[in-house]
């Protein structure tokens, strides 16, 4: 499949993680992606070493045929910003899918309905939430899962899981990936619901009914959601904590964040603290511990990471990496053991 990803003003930004994790990680060929504030350069030129995409300013420029237009931002609250109307339209006009992952399902929305019903072209929400939902019956607490929680959003919780999958693949293990998110679905997760989108009581029978999907993997890595410090999501990040039952966990965390993304006035608690709560909380239901500290350096200097790698190390008696600079292998040598 040939895919156009819709980045507006967002594709290296806070906001761009499902952009950014399409361009990573996507099987699928990326003919363009769309921001204007980018628009004549190369998504290459912002992350080196990744593949070469165009950056447009609006679909019409791109004149390459292409298969699906995927949404790549997420804004708080999950709606549809109104000027992202036409291009979507322009895309349905042309019999292509729309990949979306907005608490605003464009499926329902009459106008693009219409739209898709007369030229044929497919919608796919990718947060309308599974059917049958049960409550956590316990049944999925022997599985062997590896939890990547964090400290906050947007701190490579997904990418963590992915390099760990990968990784571990490659040593020749039955690893699973564990999406939680509409990210980590639409780049082709082992399995995957959007948590945040199944009302309270069904979340962590959810993230166990997914975990028993993956029975027969030698290991699940398990994708997280928000903190649990974050005064708006911390009830979904409980209930990943509790439905995978996991037995370690590996924490998330942006050393340049002083409180919750767009949060002001709630401040992230110090790691240490961070180590006791999702050990407290996992005690009685997986006995989760923590096992080690996922760096986000996007905003960070190599040195920078280096001396933040041994500081936490010294401190915590944690190991600690940035996967997408150093790769996930000594994160990997805890399990393999």
């Amino acid at each position: 499949m040939r895919v156009v990803i819709l980045a507006h003003g967002k594709f290296t930004g806070m906001g761009g993680k499902t952009a950014r994790g399409v361009y990573f990680y996507s099987p699928h060929e990326i003919v363009g992606i769309l921001d204007r504030t980018l628009a004549g350069h190369d998504a290459s030129e912002f992350f080196p070493k990744r593949r070469e995409v165009k950056i447009y300013s609006n679909l019409k420029d791109i004149k390459d045929d292409y298969d699906a237009l995927i949404i790549g931002v997420a804004p708080i609250g999950g709606k549809l910003p109104a000027e992202w109307r036409e291009e979507i339209k322009m895309a349905l006009e042309e019999g292509k899918m729309v990949i979306s992952g907005l608490h605003d399902f464009l499926s329902e929305d009459d106008e693009f309905s219409k739209i898709a019903e007369r030229t044929g072209a497919k919608i796919w929400d990718v947060r309308k939430p599974p059917e049958n939902l049960r409550v956590a019956d316990g049944s999925a607490r022997d599985a062997n899962t590896v939890l990547i929680a964090g400290t906050d959003c947007s701190v490579g919780k997904m990418l963590t899981a992915v390099e760990l999958t990968r990784e571990a693949r490659k040593r020749g293990v039955n690893a699973g990936f564990l999406a939680t998110g509409q990210t980590g679905i639409i780049i082709g997760a082992d399995a995957g619901y959007v948590i945040d989108r199944i009302p309270g009581d069904f979340m962590a029978g959810a993230v166990e009914e997914l975990v028993l999907k993956l029975r027969d993997r030698e290991i699940i890595f398990v994708e997280g959601q928000g903190a649990l410090t974050h005064p708006a999501y911390s009830g979904v990040t409980l209930s990943i904590l509790h439905g995978s039952y996991a037995k370690k966990i590996i924490i998330a965390h942006d050393p340049t964040r002083r409180e919750h993304h767009d949060y002001h006035g709630f401040s992230i608690p110090p790691l240490r603290r961070q180590v006791e709560l999702y050990e407290k909380l996992s005690e009685e239901v997986s006995g989760g511990k923590v096992v080690g500290i996922a760096i986000d350096g996007e905003n960070m200097s190599d040195d920078e990471v280096e001396r933040y790698v041994d500081k936490v190390e010294d401190e915590l008696s944690l190991p600690a990496t940035d996967v997408l600079r150093y790769g996930a292998n000594k994160f990997l040598n805890l399990f393999m053991m």
